[in-house]
């Protein structure tokens, strides 16, 4: 099978997946914050303290995980990693500022919520694992790894 570049996943994933609201999902690679549910969800952030991101990460505890949903969750995840000194290598801009606003609001607990929401996002009633599994992109599940290895980290 041919290698996939990231705008061939971002047109294969905005062709198999639609949000609730009926818009097309785009993601231009695997990481937290290279789709559209995320940055968007970023836009959101600014505006919040702590809670904003509890509540993305609560929202991965349903029977189903929508695409959308699953996508906040992870992005949730890597900021509450982040915040507790274990960021991936690349961090948007506003999400260092958020942390540096409010990071100190995030503990352990929420620690133990984001790992709970990456293993939800990764298992079998998730939309975007599917996704990502039918678009056959292993690094997905290699970055979703190295984010809960860090939330471990961060609880040591």
């Amino acid at each position: 099978m041919p290698l996939l570049t990231s705008a061939d996943l971002s047109v294969k994933l905005c062709n198999q997946a639609t949000t609730g609201k009926g818009i097309q999902m785009g993601a231009w690679g695997f990481l937290p914050f290279e789709n559209d549910d995320a940055m968007d969800w970023l836009d959101e952030l600014d505006d919040g303290g702590a809670e904003i991101v509890r509540t993305a990460l609560e929202v991965a505890d349903t029977d189903y995980l929508e695409a959308s949903d699953g996508s906040t969750a992870v992005a949730a995840a890597e900021i509450i990693s982040t915040s507790r000194g274990n960021p991936p290598g690349d961090v948007p801009e506003n999400v260092t500022s958020w942390v540096a606003a409010h990071g100190a609001e995030l503990g352990p607990e929420d620690v133990e919520l984001a790992l709970q929401a990456v293993e939800r996002v990764a298992g079998d009633e998730s939309e975007l694992a599917e996704l990502w599994d039918d678009a056959d992109e292993p690094e997905w599940r290699e970055s979703l790894d190295d984010l809960a290895e860090r939330l471990r980290d961060a609880l040591r």
